[in-house]
């Protein structure tokens, strides 16, 4: 038996609407049954299905998926245009008359196209050489995925090695002209940017560009070498001189015009692009001065709640000695890099027998900790969750080892949990394997989502007790303030004129982290992902606003498993979508109880 919850009025709009009004919901529900798909009337399911297979082979996507060679101001017209169009013909259809999982589907095309019809107007500002923010890492990625069983394919890899060179053009081509326009990344980010750069020109035997051996294990054994030696001869001869003229490039006049001050705001239009980028990365329809205010009023919060912990350690001074002692004392530094993995996974391994208490819904797919590649951990704070691929089955956080005597590892169960199980692994390895969402959903990977969960996830595994001593407790709130500094630093420094030294005095007083990581964490709000690092406490209050609200409405029956299940099975998507999303499970647990 199939039930379904009445759709919610469904308030027409024009076609500049925006999608944060839609939390007034077309939400029809499964209660029993494979998916959570109810049938939806035929022939705006099917206008639906055609628009989402043309979205996502839309010119502008398909020319991400080559080899990263950046769009020019022409073509980002024309993309910005085409979403116009497109979000034209998706109004025609009727939300009302989807199914619950086809209006998710329908939501996040809105949403899509509603940003990408914008983004033509904030295209020179983007600067594409920044460490977190760079397309390059996609570069290499790209090569990742090529085949390489047959001479033709090892043929294919060297020619697509020799188009390299156009694609560091295209990049320096970027650059000059924002230069030309006032927009130049600021001089203290060039010392992070020139290491990054060179990453990607280190001899042959070493170069991110080279496959593994065993992608060659299909060829002939007589001719595993001789691919090898052309694919270095192409690194060698196309891959770095190009690379590294991009470089000399950057280190010389690009450098002699880089500001001495950080954030957008220096920038003409600087402020309406910070609004657009919380728009872009959050969904949420928020001023950077509210964000700001909500920053400081969690690290208020939490350091109320840190001062508690002191106590409960029988910590003698004051809550100043206690960060200090928490920052400083070699405790809570790593003796070595494996040091760092290994407290990583020891926290793992507390936490698998608690997990299917809390979730119904696992992925079958392994996972595990390894180094960062260490040409990366100079120029990047922590590291990063690796996904499953073709090549490597398993998902991995790949951390960072460098310099661990100066690297607090105070965070490192927080950080698992929110890396690994029940967090990014979790959530993402779960929707790539989740074969009943279209491949737009399957691939969907939105900031304030995903971060926003693996931080949620992180808090809870203080419910499932993988937090009882006091100083691991410390960890998960040096975590939790680290991330609500973000709001105040980013907004501060990228809106409201704060200076860098301001916001490395402000992250040193409130947080944990080192010298060295907040070197680089304040370059990376103020230089390089401008608003990307509000995505996770604004997503993480987003899961517990919804997780609160309907525990409230449902009271004793609230079922935190299928909630979580429900979250996670319907894959990611933006916060406001996310809200009708989980206002539908409230009415579908409602209707299905009504009915037994």
């Amino acid at each position: 038996m199939v039930l379904t919850c009445p759709p919610e009025p469904w308030r027409r709009r024009n076609t500049r609407r925006s999608i944060g009004l839609a939390v007034a919901v077309a939400c029809t529900c499964t209660w029993i049954g494979p998916s959570l798909l109810a049938q939806p009337a035929a022939s705006d399911a099917a206008t639906l299905k055609t628009l989402v297979t043309e979205y996502s082979a839309r010119p502008a996507v398909a020319a991400s998926r080559g080899l990263g060679v950046l769009p020019t101001f022409e073509q980002a017209k024309a993309d910005s245009t085409w979403a116009d169009q497109f979000l034209v013909r998706l109004h025609r259809v009727q939300p009302d008359r989807l199914s619950h999982d086809d209006w998710i589907t329908y939501a996040m095309l809105e949403r899509d196209a509603d940003i990408a019809r914008d983004a033509a107007n904030y295209f020179w500002f983007q600067v594409p050489i920044t460490p977190y923010a760079s397309p390059l890492r996609g570069v290499t990625g790209s090569f990742a995925v090529l085949p390489l069983k047959t001479d033709a394919d090892v043929a294919a890899y060297v020619d697509a090695l020799n188009r390299v060179p156009v694609v560091m053009a295209s990049y320096e081509a970027r650059l000059r002209s924002q230069m030309a326009r006032g927009i130049v990344a600021p001089a203290e980010e060039l010392r992070l940017v020139l290491p990054y750069l060179h990453g990607f020109a280190v001899p042959a035997a070493s170069s991110p560009f080279r496959p593994k051996a065993e992608r060659l294990a299909a060829l002939p054994a007589d001719a595993r070498e001789p691919a090898l030696q052309r694919i270095d001869a192409a690194i060698a001869d196309a891959v770095n001189p190009s690379v590294a003229r991009l470089a000399a490039f950057v280190d010389g006049p690009y450098r002699a015009k880089a500001p001495a001050s950080v954030g957008l705001v220096q920038y003409p239009g600087g402020r309406e692009y910070y609004q657009y980028l919380i728009k872009a990365h959050t969904s949420l329809a928020l001023t950077p001065e509210e964000i700001h205010a909500i920053g400081v009023s969690e690290v208020a919060r939490l350091e109320n709640e840190l001062d508690q912990v002191r106590r409960q350690a029988n910590f003698t001074g004051s809550l100043a000695d206690f960060h200090a002692y928490l920052r400083n004392d070699p405790r809570f530094k790593a003796a070595s890099s494996e040091e760092i993995g290994d407290r990583m996974m020891k926290a793992i391994r507390r936490i698998e027998p608690q997990v299917a208490e809390f979730f119904p819904l696992k992925p079958k797919a392994p996972y595990g900790v390894r180094r960062l590649d260490p040409a990366l951990e100079g120029s990047m704070t922590y590291g990063y969750y690796q996904q499953p691929t073709g090549d490597e089955p398993g998902g991995y956080y790949l951390f960072n080892g460098f310099k661990p005597e100066e690297r607090s590892i105070l965070m490192a169960e927080a950080t698992i949990y929110h890396e690994l199980i029940p967090g990014h692994h979790f959530q993402i390895a779960l929707q790539e394997e989740n074969e009943a969402l279209p491949p737009y959903r399957r691939n969907y990977f939105f900031t304030a989502f995903t971060e926003g969960w693996a931080e949620y996830a992180s808090d809870l595994a203080g419910e499932m007790g993988m937090y009882s001593d006091p100083y691991a407790r410390a960890g998960r709130l040096a975590m939790d303030l680290f991330l609500s500094t973000r709001l105040v630093l980013d907004t501060g420094m990228n809106a409201l004129g704060w200076s860098r030294e301001r916001g490395i005095a402000y992250m040193r007083e409130h947080t944990f982290e080192s010298d060295l990581q907040i070197d680089t964490e304040t370059l990376r709000y103020s230089a390089d992902y401008h608003g990307q690092a509000l995505a996770y406490k604004l997503g993480a209050r987003k899961f517990h606003e919804l997780r609160d609200r309907t525990a409230r409405e449902q009271g004793a029956k609230f079922d935190l498993p299928a909630f979580h299940a429900w979250i996670l099975k319907a894959g990611g998507m933006p916060l406001t979508v996310l809200d009708g999303h989980a206002a539908c499970f409230v009415r579908e647990r409602h209707t299905a109880a009504a009915a037994q």
